[in-house]
């Protein structure tokens, strides 16, 4: 069974999973309504970074998908 692990949290501004060997990170969003996790799946470049810088490897990705949420996956609160 795929088991999804919380590696790192800063709560209502960004979650950071493992599951299967991949990493996602899903950034709160409130607007549009109602409400939605936006979700990216690292690729091998940003999970090696991440690794090693910790978040600030993922700032600017985390911006970008405030900004540009509709570019990114996206699952409703509802």
């Amino acid at each position: 069974m795929n088991e999804k692990k919380l590696l790192e949290q800063k709560e209502w501004q960004y979650y950071i999973y493992e599951e299967d060997s991949r990493i996602v990170l899903s950034v709160p969003i409130a607007k549009p309504a109602p409400g939605f996790d936006i979700m990216y799946t690292l690729n091998e470049s940003e999970k090696e970074k991440y690794r090693h810088t910790g978040i600030k490897t993922l700032e600017d990705r985390i911006e970008d998908m405030k900004v540009n949420f509709s570019n990114y996956e996206m699952n409703s609160w509802r």
